[in-house]
């Protein structure tokens, strides 16, 4: 049975001529179809004189494309950037697409398998490949609000109250890195170290020396006062003369990275390692990577490997949606 609505005027001249109630009989899908129409065509009424006049002039885009893509500037090789999506640690290649020096679009790269099989073969031409639009997934086409996200950081920010009271003021670049070089009394709390206070060890032999003789006192071949004895004019560079295995001061010094991409991950290592000389490079693994490693390693044997789409005939995926991921 069909669920009727009543839809009445509240006002006496709901009446009309004859007696008869003004209301209006009609249905719930009749309701819907009509909402939808009015919304649809006031959502057309407001969105068309910006497609129309701000992108391709007399033509809609569709339009444009359509006929050629020669009036859709969205189509033009100088409007389109290359470039890696780093909002997870897949690390897909993507395309962005520029206008008036707006973001305005994400797509995948379509010269990459990664976004598009078969993929653009490499001496496909920039304008050929700028009217092929190639996959990436809901998070990369998120770019365009994160890179404009009105809360996303862009300043340093430096804490301007006590721990925890969520107070914060921006400073310069030139400021940060003064003040994390030298350090100093920076929150009114006494003085701080910067990374100068801690840089202590900076001769690479004498580096390997002590980290040897260490080795040697924590596995028993080497008497804790020898060490001191033989190190006596260089205690003052490790963190504790008692514990060497603590190593020198340097390791003070800590990298604690989120999901770092490649590229980023080995230049923070150089840093870390061999240009400060500090052991301590942590980076976050565990939330995202930890289960298709132990579902896969359950399964298979192996702790990682990615599935043949191409020569599968079914994929079983593991906390995670094949086209929500």
């Amino acid at each position: 049975m069909t669920e009727k609505l009543k839809l009445q005027q509240a006002t006496p001249q709901s009446q009309s001529e004859n007696g008869k109630s003004g209301a209006l009989d009609m249905t719930r899908r009749d309701f819907m179809k009509t909402s939808a129409l009015v919304g649809g065509a006031a959502a057309m009424a407001g969105g068309l004189p910006w497609l129309t006049n701000k992108v391709s002039g007399s033509l809609s885009p569709a339009v444009a494309h359509a006929q050629g893509g020669s009036t859709y500037p969205l189509n033009k090789p100088e409007n389109v950037i290359y470039s890696i999506c780093l909002n997870c640690h897949t690390a897909c290649s993507l395309r962005a697409k520029i206008q008036d020096g707006v973001l305005v679009k994400i797509d995948g790269n379509p010269y990459s398998p990664m976004n598009l099989l078969p993929h653009l073969p490499e001496d496909t031409s920039l304008a050929d490949a700028a009217k092929v639009d190639a996959k990436i997934c809901p998070k990369g086409q998120a770019s365009v609000q994160i890179a404009y996200d009105p809360y996303r950081v862009r300043k340093v920010l430096k804490r301007a109250g006590k721990r925890g009271e969520n107070k914060w003021q921006s400073i310069s670049f030139d400021q940060f890195i003064d003040e994390v070089v030298n350090g100093g009394d920076l929150f009114g709390e006494g003085h701080v170290d910067g990374l100068k206070d801690i840089y202590k060890l900076r001769d690479p032999d004498l580096s390997k020396a002590l980290a040897s003789d260490a080795a040697a006192v924590a596995s028993g071949d080497l008497s804790l006062d020898e060490f001191k004895s033989k190190h006596a004019s260089h205690l003052d560079l490790l963190i504790d003369p008692d514990h060497p295995d603590l190593g020198p001061v340097n390791n003070q010094f800590v990298f604690m990275g989120g999901r770092i991409e490649h590229g980023r991950k080995e230049l923070a290592k150089r840093f870390t390692y061999h240009g400060f000389g500090s052991t301590n490079f942590y980076l976050h693994t565990t939330i995202c990577e930890q289960s298709h490693h132990i579902a896969t390693k359950m399964m298979s044997g192996k702790t990682h490997f990615k599935p043949d789409f191409l020569n599968s005939e079914f994929v079983i995926f593991f906390g995670t949606g094949a086209f929500e991921a």
